[in-house]
């Protein structure tokens, strides 16, 4: 940056040189000696070697001209070529002559190149300086290109008269330069061009709608440049900056790779030694996108030998006050951290893309499974991890996760360090019962391992279909449900970590009164895609729930539900035993569903446990076990026999969700009962009375009966 900013006040000294070489010319004729005395005085003024190498013509006209060929400037105290020009021309005006006073008209450079290194050029194009007179501004245009990219601008200076006058160590500049489509405009000045150059002024850059403005000093008089820069914008558009392509191929400053001191990054740790700087931001609003908006931005930037540090101090997202801060302090140290959120609330909706499709309702207990046949094989970015230490926290009195869904005093806090980032829940609220636990993220070890609980959590409370009526389910009393998950597992992406799959997942609901509209159009959740395959007439009333549970252990991801998934209820009961694949989402379960009366129930509930679910999980397939026992009894049915629907039920468990708790931290929460549950005793007796009353009018029912099971098999 440094050589930048000299080497463009060079330009402006080059054209200073050559302007007093004309007056060095009216006072000597002699040309021998002219190239000498602008070599001599370029020494003096800037501490530049030129060297003249071509002829010096003189243009005698009504605006005589001074050309010089084969320009060469050097570097101080070095032989390195800073500047280099085919042809250096400045035109003047006659009459002012007269009055020994110079005007110039013109300066032109032709096939100009200047070095900013060894591989580094800035093509002029074409440069032009005007005056007046003598006491007028000097004004200039200019087109060049700095490593491909084009720069183009004007403006005016301070006249040759006051130049003269600062003995060439001052100069006011206003300047507007374009490039990429941004516009900078410019109104200082330059000082101390002699030996320790300064500038300070007003600036504003401009693109497209947006619009930054602020001061600006800069100091070169030492090895490392110092800038003070104070910036502040009504409005910024990010899409409108992601949307220049120009801008997109790297402008001025070309990405840096820093692979060579973190893997897989890009920090460009060579900028943060080229400069010191002091930066105050303060942004009115930022549009993230059209529906993220984050305002009353305020921070400082503070970059000091190599060491960068930011300080966000205020900056208002969905009336959350957002502060942190970041630190780079050398190659060797990974960066710094520090963000802290609190507020009223936060709406994760809000941060869908504009225009995806609405986010799926959790459902009743356990939403709709996705595994591996529905989530996309994603690699898991664990570089993100360790390109950065970090520590974090998070109190919000709200959290949206989705329209129906919201939670309440949200706090988090965790830290990122060396690879690993450790989350801890605090609390959540959720229905009116807590959610605590720990996630933690090994970009190391390429592992995972989630440990949540949730106590207490009121259904009704936390999702918003079950307390309203005019849901085809909802929920009249009761609804109190815990949960556990602890999982862990490793691997490169989603599918690995599905198939690495340990744990252990258990939710699980008190007693609750339910009213059921329509089982058939609940839709969302595993007992509702299982209970519409069975096709159960259970609608129009209501469900006085005992207990429900699901649990699986999972294994190397397979997940084995022993005996793990219950509905139990006053007038429906269900048992689910049997495996879940989530390398492939294939199911392999029994079912026992039964229901007390034979007129709300189909063929299915007659077999009982003879029921088998195959499939997938979004996909399920219902049929009978190929056995035997169950072979004959779908003989007798389709031959217009009668079974003693009885026989099936034996291993009915009186306390089914007591047993599917075995041996977990929930072993103890229901209660144990070794007897045939009462209720589902007499719904027993009362099938075995009712198909002894459907086998008088056998045939009647037979025709029905055959194509029900026809379609069981599959």
């Amino acid at each position: 940056m440094k050589k930048l900013l000299k080497t463009l006040l060079i330009i402006f000294l080059v054209l200073i040189f050559i302007l007093a070489g004309i007056v060095v010319f009216l006072k000597y004729s002699d040309l021998n000696k002219y190239k000498p005395q602008i070599e001599s005085m370029a020494k003096k003024y800037a501490n530049i070697d030129i060297k003249i190498n071509g002829d010096l013509d003189l243009g005698v006209s009504l605006k005589p001209s001074l050309q010089l060929k084969d320009v060469v400037i050097y570097k101080p105290e070095s032989e390195d070529v800073l500047l280099q020009a085919e042809r250096a021309l400045a035109q003047i005006s006659l009459i002012p002559l007269l009055k020994k006073q110079i005007v110039v008209d013109v300066v032109e450079f032709d096939n100009t190149d200047i070095f900013t290194d060894e591989k580094t050029s800035i093509k002029i194009n074409n440069l032009d300086l005007k005056a007046a007179d003598f006491a007028s501004p000097i004004t200039f245009s200019f087109d060049t290109d700095i490593s491909g990219l084009n720069i183009a601008g004007k403006g005016e200076t301070s006249s040759l008269q006051k130049i003269q006058e600062n003995d060439y160590n001052n100069i006011d500049l206003k300047t507007t330069v374009s490039a990429m489509g941004y516009n900078l405009d410019f109104d200082g000045s330059f000082s101390g061009l002699k030996d320790k150059i300064t500038a300070a002024g007003d600036y504003i850059v401009s693109f497209k709608n947006n619009k930054i403005n602020g001061n600006v000093s800069v100091d070169l008089s030492n090895e490392i440049p110092y800038i003070k820069l104070a910036a502040e914008s009504q409005k910024i558009n990010v899409a409108d900056f992601m949307n220049s392509k120009q801008a997109a191929k790297g402008g001025l400053i070309k990405s840096a790779n820093a692979e060579e001191y973190i893997p897989q990054t890009t920090i460009p740790y060579s900028y943060l030694q080229m400069v010191d700087a002091d930066i105050d931001f303060k942004m009115g609003e930022i549009a993230v996108n059209p529906d993220i908006k984050v305002s009353e931005v305020v921070g400082i930037v503070n970059l000091k030998n190599g060491v960068f540090k930011a300080d966000l101090n205020k900056m208002m997202f969905e009336n959350n006050l957002i502060s942190g801060h970041v630190e780079i302090t050398s190659p060797k140290n990974l960066p710094y951290v520090k963000l802290n959120i609190k507020g009223g609330g936060f709406d994760l909706v809000k941060l869908q893309k504009t225009g995806t499709k609405k986010a799926d309702n959790t459902g009743w207990l356990i939403g709709k499974a996705y595994a591996s046949e529905l989530l996309p094989n994603i690699v898991i970015p664990y570089q993100y991890l360790q390109m950065a230490n970090a520590d974090f926290s998070a109190k919000l009195n709200t959290l949206k996760i989705n329209p129906d869904i919201a939670v309440s005093n949200v706090s988090l806090n965790g830290s990122l360090k060396n690879g690993v980032l450790n989350t801890n829940v605090d609390n959540i609220t959720a229905g009116d019962g807590t959610v605590k636990g720990n996630i933690v993220l090994n970009a190391k070890n390429k592992a995972l391992s989630v440990n949540l609980s949730g106590k207490n959590v009121i259904l009704q409370n936390l999702y918003k279909p079950f307390a309203s009526s005019n849901s085809e389910v909802f929920i009249k009393k009761g609804g109190k449900s815990n949960f556990e998950i602890k999982i862990n597992t490793s691997g490169d992406n989603t599918n690995q970590y599905l198939s690495n799959m340990n744990g252990q997942i258990i939710a699980l609901t008190d007693d609750s009164v339910l009213k059921v509209k329509s089982l058939e159009k609940l839709q969302g959740n595993i007992f509702a895609q299982i209970l519409s395959v069975l096709k159960l007439n259970i609608s129009d009333k209501d469900l006085n729930l005992s207990c429900a549970v699901v649990r699986g252990d999972i294994n190397k991801g397979l997940v084995n539900f022993p005996k793990g998934i219950v509905f139990n209820a006053s007038d429906f009961y269900l048992v689910s035993n049997g495996t879940l694949n989530l390398k492939n989402d294939k199911l392999d379960m029994e079912l026992q569903p039964f229901s007390g009366k034979i007129t709300d129930v189909n063929i299915s509930s007659i077999l009982g446990n003879l029921v088998k679910i195959t499939g997938t999980v979004s996909n399920p397939k219902i049929g009978i076990n190929q056995t035997e026992t169950a072979k004959n009894i779908v003989g007798i049915i389709a031959s217009g026999g009668v079974y003693n629907v009885g026989d099936l039920m034996l291993s009915a468990d009186g306390a089914p969700c007591h047993t599917a708790l075995k041996s977990t931290s929930y072993a103890d929460y229901f209660k144990a009962d070794n007897s045939v549950k009462g209720t589902v005793s007499k719904g027993y007796t009362s099938t075995q009375d009712t198909i002894k009353n459907v086998g008088k009018d056998i045939k009647k029912q037979t025709k029905d009966l055959k194509k029900q099971i026809k379609g069981l098999f599959k």
